[in-house]
């Protein structure tokens, strides 16, 4: 008798288990196949005061990252569950143990964060949290700095993670992309449509954080150059 228990309650859990499977994988958005899956989201701005303490923060703890690399980003955003990883080559390795040049796997930032709910949805648009920094540019070199290798990857799915001491995700690139500011139409929800944006290195409001910006790009290149 309790036998027939025991396979009535797996029977149930499994079938379940295959509804709840099912309904998810209906509901399931893979933008991989899109071709501007990003022009759907809303993105936030980068705050005047807010870039100030993300800039000390960074003028005082980067050079202590695990791992400091220039690499080349090899593909667009890798759409996973919730969040993206962007594929990256070994360029250089300024710091980082059991890393050289030619290496390759995917980054993923610590703020990394997207959103389907429809509760959360502005102006019609998904959020997503690309902390304040644009995917990278295939083909374009990138100074990265990283805090470790995710120790649940496989060996054909490689991700390093970057610090979360880091709102602002420590990810500049060698060539000079033009930023230009924009302003959230409601000051007291600093978002904006990521396609205003799009072309943008950093995502600023202002003439004077993209300078402060720029300054510190300048000042890290020279600490970490290119051969």
């Amino acid at each position: 008798m309790k036998l027939k228990y025991v396979f009535a309650i797996t029977f149930v859990i499994t079938f379940v288990s295959m509804a709840i499977g099912i309904y998810y994988k209906s509901s399931y958005l893979d933008f991989n196949k899109e071709e501007s899956p990003l022009d759907k989201f809303g993105i936030a701005l980068l705050d005047d005061e807010f870039l100030d303490s993300q800039l000390q923060n960074m003028e005082e703890n980067l050079d202590s990252s695990n791992i400091i690399l220039a690499v080349r980003c090899e593909d667009r955003f890798h759409y996973r569950y919730s969040c993206m990883t962007q594929k990256v080559s070994v360029v250089s390795v300024f710091k980082g143990e059991n890393l050289k040049e030619g290496d390759t796997f995917e980054i993923a930032k610590a703020s990394n964060l997207l959103s389907l709910d429809k509760d959360a949805m502005y102006n019609g648009m998904y959020p997503i949290n690309m902390g304040f920094v644009n995917e990278m540019i295939p083909g374009k070199t990138y100074l990265i700095f990283l805090d470790r290798k995710l120790k649940n990857c496989s060996k054909k799915d490689i991700i390093y993670m970057q610090n979360r001491h880091f709102t602002l995700a420590p990810i500049f690139c060698y060539e000079n992309i033009i930023n230009i500011p924009k302003k959230p139409e409601n000051e007291l929800i600093p978002c904006i449509g990521y396609s205003q944006v799009k072309e943008n290195e950093f995502f600023i409001m202002s003439q004077e954080s993209n300078e402060k910006i720029a300054f510190m790009k300048e000042k890290l290149f020279s600490k970490y150059k290119l051969d």
